[in-house]
């Protein structure tokens, strides 16, 4: 008999076993089913154009907010020190989620040019809406794309603005135009 008792009290902890492994997969899975889910954008729209005005008074030159198409939006703006120099900085991204970044530097320097720049190449100069930009794109094309595929750098002044991202050509094009009339042609 005490055998089987011993046999018996066995098989209950392999079952006892697999109840409470079914039993916490019944709990994990009602906390997934039962917990909601924010699936929307965590990445907030931002008025840059109005942030600009807020921030202009902080700032002896005018603050680049150019006008840009219906179907992008901006992240992100801001006044920094980017490298040792005051930049206004703000984040565009395109209706294909691709990003463009917008840095102004104020009496910017060849360092901080040079470090802006820094994993990209002169490539050439293009004209566009009547100013000369020079375009810099990537030493070394990455998958996933990094922040810095393509760039393009207008001085002036003792000023300087680079646009940079992983947006297409044509898009940069668009916003130098919008920049170039922000500058007064």
């Amino acid at each position: 008999m005490s055998e089987s008792a011993a046999q018996r009290r066995a098989n209950q902890t392999v079952r006892n076993l697999i109840l409470s492994m079914l039993a916490t997969l019944g709990v994990v899975l009602l906390i997934v089913l039962g917990v909601p889910r924010d699936d929307s954008n965590r990445i907030q729209q931002v008025d840059y154009q109005q942030i600009a005005q807020e921030a202009q008074p902080a700032v002896s030159q005018q603050l680049i907010a150019p006008a840009i198409p219906s179907d992008w939006w901006s992240n992100a703006a801001r006044l920094e020190s980017s490298f040792g120099v005051d930049t206004w900085y703000v984040g565009f991204v395109t209706p294909d989620n691709q990003y463009i970044g917008l840095s102004q530097a104020f009496e910017a320097n060849p360092s901080w040019e040079a470090l802006t720049l820094q994993g990209n190449w002169l490539e050439t100069e293009v004209e566009i809406a009547g100013k000369t930009w020079e375009v810099w794109p990537t030493l070394s094309p990455s998958t996933p794309p990094g922040t810095k595929e393509y760039a393009m750098l207008h001085r002036f002044g003792n000023s300087a603005v680079v646009i940079y991202g992983t947006a297409a050509q044509a898009d940069f094009v668009s916003l130098a135009e919008e920049i170039a009339i922000e500058l007064g042609q």
